[in-house]
């Protein structure tokens, strides 16, 4: 009988204390966010013999463990000079997702053996993603048809109006000649009526605004069309906030007896 007892009370013991030798085998494990992201497919023209603009597009994979909003900087550049700076717009990327990217930059009275490099802005870092290496043999003289007839500029965004005689399709429209260290985004539209004004929204970030001149080019996928216009960017906010300022001193004083 005395065996049975303690063996009840070993048995007791067991199962009081058991839950807490569990616990105690519990492992902690901190697994670090990684940050990583890479060119899946990618597209270029290595060679520019037909006037046509120089073009990449590309698939980017977030290959990490966090998600994160992504923007692409092309830079077009001979050794260390940079000829062109151009802006994709931003996208999120959750882990496991793809966005697809394509720039475009169009080489005015220019040849020789160029490079393009490509980096990509997220979470802020900043990391060159590829160099591309590609050729201008010979230029064209495009048709001047499409007018850039308007700029509006307003806080974080220009609106560009075109117009042209014909239908024209898949027309790239691009700033150049903005302040350093400015983001402004290109932009690419699927079709021009002919006859017919078309606006064509650009966004943009400034690092400290300030009244600025910039270039806005225009052309077709193909090359054959091309025109480019300078701007002051002015902000219509501006212009507004100065006319309402104007209006309500004129109601003040049409509202005021004066003996």
């Amino acid at each position: 009988m005395g065996s049975l007892i303690k063996f009840f009370l070993i048995s007791i013991i067991i199962l009081i204390f058991l839950p807490r030798f569990s616990c105690a085998q519990v492992i902690k494990v901190n697994i670090r966010d990684k940050l990583e992201s890479e060119i899946t497919t990618i597209k270029y023209n290595s060679l520019l013999e037909s006037g046509e603009p120089f073009k990449v597009n590309f698939e980017l994979f977030n290959s990490g463990s966090i998600g994160y909003r992504v923007r692409i900087r092309l830079n077009i550049m001979n050794d260390t000079e940079i000829y062109y700076t151009g802006w994709s717009e931003e996208k999120p990327l959750w882990p496991g997702n793809s966005g697809n990217f394509e720039l475009y930059w169009y080489p005015m009275n220019l040849t020789g053996n160029l490079e393009a490099k490509l980096l990509v802005y997220y979470a802020n870092e900043i990391e060159e993603l590829k160099s591309i290496d590609f050729k201008i043999s010979s230029t064209s003289n495009p048709e001047k048809d499409i007018d850039i007839t308007d700029l509006k500029t307003y806080e974080d965004r220009v609106i560009v109006t075109l117009k042209t005689d014909q239908e024209l399709e898949d027309v790239i429209i691009i700033p150049s000649d903005y302040p350093y260290g400015w983001i402004f985004e290109q932009s690419k539209i699927d079709l021009i009526n002919a006859g017919k004004e078309k606006k064509v929204e650009l966004k943009y970030e400034p690092t400290i605004w300030k009244e600025t001149e910039t270039m806005i080019h225009v052309f077709t996928e193909d090359g054959k069309h091309y025109n480019s216009k300078s701007f002051l960017m002015e902000r219509e906010e501006s212009r507004i906030n100065i006319l309402s300022f104007f209006i309500k001193i004129f109601k003040i004083f049409s509202t005021t007896s004066i003996f």
